[in-house]
């Protein structure tokens, strides 16, 4: 009996600290990301979902201490991919977002800053727009 009991506890908690994580990048997307001025590095790139919100459905599929060094290794990918843009030419640049899926006039994705200098763990945040 004391073990179910202790179990049941511990679910709870698990799946209380994974929703709070959940609704911290939830607010850091809806509150934060929009007013950084710059997008993560990884979905501008790859047109793919943006390292704020491949994380959240990282801990959603697989909790948050099992998410934790898939996202390292996320934010590593982003960092990279931060390197690449900022080594594209111009032509380079415009071949790629030609190819996304944004009509022309399109802001849903604004231009990368200089976000990443110097950076070389696994906080580092490239910043996503949603």
């Amino acid at each position: 009996m004391k073990s179910s009991v202790t179990d049941l506890l511990g679910n709870t908690l698990t799946i209380a600290v994974n929703q709070t994580a959940i609704a911290a990048i939830t607010g850091y997307q809806k509150y934060i990301s929009p007013r950084k001025g710059f997008s993560c590095a990884y979905r501008v790139l790859h047109d793919s979902d943006s390292c704020s919100q491949h994380i959240k459905k990282l801990i959603a599929k697989y909790g948050i201490i099992d998410a934790i060094p898939l996202a390292r290794k996320r934010l590593k990918a982003c960092k990279n991919a931060y390197i690449i843009l900022k080594s594209e030419t111009e032509e380079e640049r415009q071949r790629r977002q030609s190819r996304t899926s944004c009509q022309p006039g399109c802001d849903c994705k604004p231009d990368l800053e200089d976000c990443c200098t110097g950076c070389d763990g696994p906080d580092c945040d490239v910043g996503d727009c949603g």
